[in-house]
């Protein structure tokens, strides 16, 4: 095993190899390590230091690390986060690479201030990028101000409700009649997903094993998801992944509706083959997605992102009659607040069915 922060192991062929960053880009980005060998440790981690010592000589380098540029910084900040999931590790990249990065570009950390990300808060409004979207940022930006023992007031947008769109009932009876008649289990699920709320993660990485028909309920207890590759040396930039949900709350169990049971029996495998496939290989959630899409063309539904069907399923719930803490629980939210500021909406709407049952008396 490594010592921590020397990145020395030991090789099977009894040698000693060391990795040291051997170029980065104008941002501090890391592009490519190197490794030297040794037949001891003491005389790799020399001749790693060595090496360090030589390229350290590089004046762009060397410039970069003297004034600890923000790039510079947040890269080294990002390459300490070892302990994060994957997903989490894509998101900061992603947050950090294409939109902290590009507007602080060779600033240095003494350079900030309150006016400084006004102006960045004002830059990620001009490029129309949602409330959330925003508040996503800038918490990774707070998060590693505070790292860095950077006292700046950032004042995170508050975030409004969003108009939620869903299926039209006509549209949910033609998917119902397709999915009845089908022997594709890839169609059949789109109903499952109407009946479940399931995300699409969730959808593409369930197994047969996941799926409890005697006692009527499906566990969800990973998803499907595509991250970066955090090794720069890699030849591919994102790989596929199944991994346990994003949080505790995603982890749960979702009860089977009686009447789509008798048509889920139907597609039933062998415990470990994947449900949209009957094999042991997964499909990605992209494919799943444009087939998705060609089934409603082939159903003449206008295109709905898949997130609608979800949506669809929570309102439905809700004009049902079933309680806000379960539909919750059942969508795998946090808190009862994420759900009724997401469908409030319903809430309201039904609210108004309730009031509308008190009449006059005479």
């Amino acid at each position: 095993m490594p010592k921590k922060g020397e990145n020395i192991t030991k090789r099977k062929d009894g040698r000693y190899e060391a990795r040291f960053v051997k170029e980065r880009d104008e941002y501090g980005r890391i592009k490519k390590y190197g490794f030297v060998y040794a037949k001891s440790y003491l005389e790799v981690k020399k001749k790693r230091d060595e090496k360090i010592k030589n390229y350290e000589k590089d004046n762009q380098l060397k410039k970069l690390y003297q004034n600890k540029t923000i790039a510079y910084s947040i890269d080294r900040w990002l390459e300490c986060k070892i302990s994060l999931k994957d997903s989490s590790y894509t998101n900061y990249y992603s947050i950090i690479y294409s939109k902290i990065i590009p507007f602080f570009k060779n600033k240095t950390l003494k350079d900030l201030d309150e006016n400084i990300i006004l102006d960045f808060i004002k830059y990620l409004q001009q490029e129309q990028l949602s409330n959330k979207r925003i508040k996503d940022i800038l918490l990774v930006l707070k998060q590693f101000l505070k790292e860095k023992n950077i006292n700046i007031k950032i004042e995170l947008p508050k975030t409004s409700p969003k108009k939620i769109e869903t299926l039209k009932l006509e549209e949910i009876s033609l998917i119902e009649k397709a999915a009845k008649e089908t022997d594709d289990v890839k169609i059949f699920a789109i109903l499952l997903v109407l009946f479940s709320g399931l995300r699409i993660g969730e959808l593409c990485a369930l197994t047969w094993d996941d799926i409890d028909l005697e006692n009527k309920v499906i566990h969800i207890n990973k998803t499907l998801i595509r991250v970066k590759c955090k090794d720069p040396n890699s030849k591919v930039k994102t790989k596929i992944i199944l991994d346990a949900p994003k949080t505790k709350h995603s982890i749960r169990d979702i009860p089977i509706n009686e009447s789509i049971l008798p048509y889920l029996k139907k597609f039933k495998k062998d415990n470990k083959c994947f449900f949209l496939t009957g094999n042991n290989s997964f499909i990605t959630t992209k494919k799943y997605y444009f087939f998705y899409l060609d089934v409603l063309k082939s159903l003449s539904i206008k295109k709905y992102k898949f997130h609608i069907l979800r949506h669809t399923f929570a309102t439905r719930s809700l004009l049902c009659g079933i309680d806000i803490k379960t539909l919750s629980e059942i969508l795998g939210h946090s808190s009862v607040k994420i759900t009724l500021d997401l469908y409030v909406h319903v809430k309201e709407n039904e609210k108004l069915i309730q009031i509308n049952k008190l009449t006059l008396v005479a």
